[in-house]
């Protein structure tokens, strides 16, 4: 059976600055990479300091978030503790719908993947079936953080 090629390593391909790269360099733009269950995956990098969402299939980026280049005002971070947990979260504002990256723990469930909001009720759900958030550095400094705003209350759960 042949070895299923990585979507994400398509889709960092197809969106690499550099013309090659070796494979034994970590990328220090990449946060988070997620195969989804229906033959997606999603992609966060680091663009300029602003993280960039990448939605699409090995054939095509279907979705470049922050629709204008550089918005770091379309984006939002949440960190949240839990009792024996914890979660990390980006949100992707793209008019009334929330694209939210999503990497938590808590008594009894576990959850990384995507979830879509349209206003404030989730239509969409899906959990990685391979990778999450990446050991970065980056932790979401000059951007706006979901607990001051308050929306953490609902977009930083896995409801």
């Amino acid at each position: 059976m042949m070895k299923r090629i990585s979507m994400i390593a398509i889709l960092l391909a197809a969106m690499s600055v550099a013309t090659y790269a070796q494979a034994e360099i970590p990328d220090p733009d990449l946060i988070f990479n997620c195969d989804l269950p229906n033959e997606k995956g999603v992609v966060i990098r680091l663009k300029d300091n602003v993280p960039t969402y990448y939605y699409g299939s090995i054939e095509q980026v279907e979705m470049t978030l922050p629709r204008i280049e550089g918005d770091k005002t379309q984006v939002r971070v949440g960190e949240m503790t839990f009792a024996g947990g914890g979660s990390l979260y980006y949100r992707f504002i793209n008019g009334n719908f929330s694209y939210v990256v999503y990497s938590g723990m808590g008594r009894g469930w576990e959850f990384t993947g995507l979830k879509v909001y349209q206003g404030k009720k989730r239509i969409m759900k899906r959990e990685c079936t391979n990778g999450g958030f990446l050991n970065t550095n980056y932790r979401g400094e000059n951007l706006v953080k979901e607990s001051d705003t308050g929306d953490d209350d609902t977009y930083g759960y896995a409801d």
